[in-house]
């Protein structure tokens, strides 16, 4: 599955060089003001920001309707070679594209 950054500015092949998403919140210091930021990251390894929303909760909402997109929409029993299919019976998976929402 192609992952499109909140920023548009990513495009990232989750499943293959990307294996995990996960929730993130960062504590900022600035002088006596401390700003707490919400954001998704995914990893291979290092943890890499993709998208930052106002609150925890809408953090894993997102992270919900991913998983949602990823069980419903990522595989198919289709094959784009028909003559084959038959006799390769088998769910495959498809090209899909979740790209994350702005808010």
């Amino acid at each position: 599955m192609l992952i499109v950054s909140q920023n548009k500015e990513k495009v990232l092949w989750f499943g293959r060089a990307f294996n995990a998403l996960e929730y993130s919140e960062q504590v900022d210091h600035k002088g006596k003001k401390e700003t707490v930021r919400h954001t998704i990251c995914i990893s291979d390894g290092c943890l890499e920001e993709i998208a930052e929303y106002q609150t925890k909760e809408r953090c894993l909402q997102v992270l919900k309707d991913f998983c949602g997109a990823y069980e419903n929409e990522c595989y198919t029993v289709e094959f784009f070679d028909t003559a084959a299919q038959a006799t390769r019976p088998a769910m495959y998976k498809k090209n899909i594209v979740y790209e994350f929402p702005a808010e």
